[in-house]
């Protein structure tokens, strides 16, 4: 699951609290896995630090990526990012529950 914030605005943390309560409400498993995106690293008034972010992120145990999609920066990287994690974490793949597949 994602969480992206505008690295023009200065308050990155506004909202993700919510974000991260509702998702704990939500999920079914602890092994959900979550990242935290900037996007908007191509304008020259950027107002949030790649450090603030990071930050954020390791204290929420979120992984972090910075992006632009008019420059595509980042962009991909997140897919592939995502699709490691996922093939990484154990509990998205138990196949005791009978399901079938990854639970996303």
């Amino acid at each position: 699951l994602f969480s992206v914030y505008d690295v023009t605005r200065k308050d990155i943390s506004k909202g993700l609290g919510g974000w991260l309560k509702e998702l704990e409400t939500c999920t079914t498993t602890s092994s959900t896995v979550k990242m935290l995106i900037g996007k908007k690293i191509d304008k020259p008034d950027c107002e949030a630090e790649r450090k603030e972010g990071l930050q954020l992120a390791r204290k929420h145990s979120l992984l972090f990526i910075e992006t632009s999609a008019k420059t595509q920066d980042g962009v991909q990287f997140v897919f592939e990012e995502l699709v490691i994690k996922i093939l990484q974490t154990p509990g998205l793949w138990d196949e005791s529950s009978g399901k079938k597949g990854v639970q996303l």
